[in-house]
């Protein structure tokens, strides 16, 4: 027993240092890019803003100042104000949080953040599952479960937004669902076919040789295989789920008001652009845009950490 201790001791300290020097090799090459940096600049500086956005403004995202509506940028409202005299900074950093922290929006707003990262989040494992089971049994299994995803990408994905929405209401779960339907079929497919890669190699034969179960062989032995094409897909698809997020509130059909969804801002602000108050519909614009290409920035630069590692 004391033989046996002693060397699982020493395999704990021979993996873990081994492990640890990997993670740092994949930080550094991803600290190197510089596109993944300036990608990671943008994303992180929008998760700060929305984790302490109570501690960045003296506002609430519905707090009114009916002395300053539709006003531009001012020493009392950075960004300037709404049509109902709301800051546009505070509302600005809240809405961070309907789309990337899982936090509540404000005592006054009861939405739960997170949304897009929940949409995605639910659209991986889904899709995950359906792609490695496809990809590995093949057969009918695989024949139905393809056709099944193949038509719903048949349907153009606004369309496909426009229709879910429409068919279950506005509000922060049905976006989930819709952002799960929508992205599910795309993740299967990819997995599906770094399935049918791995699936020929080597240690998948040992593994089926071993008697493992077809579970084991398909999360442990081929999921941490795809791991690197599968993290950068998702990265895009939360950029996908933010874009797709701000077009449902500018139609109405995102969440609910009076939430501070980008979309919506965009939608109410937009009114007022002629009348010479651009600010309401030019921030959240560039908040959706400066995330979405942060975001793809960051997921070219693990594009390139998955590349090196080929």
């Amino acid at each position: 027993m004391a033989v046996s201790k002693e060397v699982s001791a020493s395999n704990e300290v021979v993996v873990s240092p081994g492990r640890l020097r990997r993670l740092w090799e994949g930080l550094s090459i991803l600290f190197a890019s510089k596109t993944a940096m300036v990608g990671l600049v943008i994303v992180l500086f929008w998760v700060f803003v929305a984790v302490f956005a109570p501690f960045l403004t003296p506002y609430t995202p519905l707090e009114q100042d009916w002395k300053a509506p539709n006003h531009g940028p001012t020493s009392k409202h950075i960004l300037g104000t709404d049509e109902l005299g709301r800051d546009l900074w505070s509302r600005l950093i809240y809405g961070a949080r309907l789309v990337l922290v899982v936090l509540p929006i404000s005592e006054d707003v009861w939405l739960p953040g997170g949304t897009a990262l929940w949409g995605v989040l639910v659209a991986l494992l889904v899709g995950t599952t359906l792609g490695l089971i496809g990809g590995y049994h093949g057969g009918w299994i695989d024949e139905i479960t393809m056709r099944l995803l193949d038509a719903m990408m048949a349907i153009p994905v606004i369309l496909l937004y426009l229709l879910i929405m429409a068919a279950l209401g506005a509000s922060a779960v049905n976006v989930v669902i819709a952002i799960t339907i929508v992205g599910t079929p795309g993740i299967a497919r990819l997995v599906r076919s770094l399935t049918l890669d791995i699936r020929t190699r080597e240690y998948i034969r040992a593994a089926e040789t071993r008697g493992e179960s077809p579970w084991y062989i398909m999360f442990v032995e081929i999921l941490p295989n795809a791991r690197g094409p599968i993290i950068v897909d998702a990265m895009l698809r939360v950029g996908y789920a933010i874009f797709a997020m701000g077009t449902l509130g500018f139609l109405g059909l995102g969440l609910p008001p009076p939430s501070p969804d980008w979309g919506s801002m965009v939608a109410k602000g937009r009114e007022f652009i002629l009348a010479g108050s651009p600010w309401a519909a030019l921030w959240p614009s560039v908040a959706i845009a400066s995330l979405v290409v942060g975001l793809n920035l960051l997921a070219d630069g693990l594009r390139e950490e998955s590349m090196r590692y080929q």
